[in-house]
C-alpha cells in the first residue's frame, strides 16, 4: 500500500512517496462537523482529518495508479452556471480543502483544454506536474496553470494536426507532446507521464469528456466524489462523465469504501472492483 499524508510532496529514491506538509490547508477552516457514515479503506483517523492520510493500493508496473475527483450535483451537473462557467459556488470550502489534500497524493494532475479555460484562478502548487489535453490548442498561455509551475512542470498534450502557429505558442510556456492524429491518445498521455515524469499517482480533474475517455480506456483504479446539496437540471450540461457513453458490458463497476457527510455535503470514495 501506499500512504499519502497531506503534505508538501518530495520524492524519495525507489517507489516509495514521502510528504511534507505543504501549508495549503491553512486557508480553510478544518471540517470539524465531518461525520464517518462508512469506511471500508483501513482508515481510522480523526473524520476531521479525512484525506489528509490516504492509502492507495501500490501502483501498477507499467502504468500510473489513477484516481479522479469531482463535485457534482444531487443530478450529477459540474457547474451551477451555464456551459462554459467554472464550477464555483457549488462546492463548499471544505470540499476546497479537501481536493486539496487530494492533489497533495498525486505526482501529477491532468485536466481538460475547457476546464482550465472557465477557471481563471485554477493554480497548483508549483513543483506538481500539471498537465492539460486539448484538441484545438486554444488555450490561456497567461494562465497561473503556465505561470506559476517550477520550469519543466506544466504539460500539454495535443494531437498531430495541431497548428504550428498554436504549438509554437504553447512551446514558450510549457513541454508539448502531440499524441494521436485527430485526438488526444490518452493511454499514450498516461504513458508519458509514467516513463518521462515518473508519474506514480496520476489525480485526473475532469471535465465530462477528460474523464470519459479515461474511463473508455479503463483506466481509472478511484473515484472520489462530492455530492453537493444542489439541483440543476439541464441536458446540455457537462456531467461527472460525458462522451458517447460505455457500451452496457464495458460499464466498469466500482465499490464503495468510504462515505463522509459534512452539514448535507457527502464525500464518498470508490474503487474499482475486482
Amino acid at each position: 500500500m501506499m500512504t499519502c499524508k497531506n503534505y508538501q510532496i518530495r520524492q524519495i529514491s525507489g517507489a516509495n512517496l514521502g510528504v511534507e506538509l505543504r501549508g495549503k490547508s491553512a486557508r480553510y477552516n478544518s471540517p470539524r462537523a465531518m461525520i464517518r457514515l462508512f469506511d471500508n479503506s483501513g482508515w481510522v483517523g480523526d473524520p476531521a482529518q479525512l484525506y489528509e492520510t490516504v492509502e492507495f493500493p501500490p501502483a501498477p508496473p507499467d502504468r500510473p495508479y489513477i484516481f479522479t475527483n469531482t463535485v457534482s450535483t444531487l443530478d450529477g451537473k459540474l457547474i451551477l452556471g451555464e456551459p462554459g462557467s467554472s464550477a464555483a459556488g457549488l462546492g463548499s470550502a471544505v470540499d476546497r480543502l479537501l481536493m486539496h489534500r487530494l492533489e497533495a497524493c498525486a505526482d501529477a494532475v491532468v485536466i481538460g483544454s475547457s476546464t482550465l479555460r472557465a477557471d481563471q484562478h485554477m493554480n497548483y502548487p508549483p513543483r506538481l506536474y500539471r498537465a492539460v489535453v486539448t484538441t484545438s490548442g486554444e488555450l490561456p498561455t497567461d494562465h497561473d496553470f503556465f505561470r506559476k509551475s517550477e520550469a519543466g512542470r506544466a504539460l500539454v498534450f495535443a494531437p498531430t494536426h495541431l497548428p504550428p502557429d498554436k504549438r509554437l505558442a504553447l512551446e514558450r510556456v510549457a513541454t508539448v507532446h502531440l499524441v494521436g492524429e485527430t485526438r488526444v491518445d490518452i493511454p499514450e498521455v498516461v504513458r508519458i507521464l509514467h516513463t518521462h515524469y515518473e508519474a506514480r499517482y496520476l489525480l485526473v480533474e475532469g471535465g465530462g469528456n477528460l474523464n470519459y475517455y479515461f474511463f473508455e480506456a479503463g483506466l481509472v483504479d478511484e473515484v472520489f466524489l462530492t455530492l453537493a446539496p444542489r439541483v440543476k437540471g439541464g441536458a446540455h450540461l457537462p456531467t461527472m462523465v460525458d462522451g458517447a457513453g460505455l457500451p452496457r458490458e464495458r460499464a466498469p463497476r466500482y465499490t464503495l469504501i468510504s462515505a463522509y457527510l459534512n452539514e448535507s455535503e457527502l464525500f464518498l470514495r470508490y474503487r474499482r472492483a475486482e
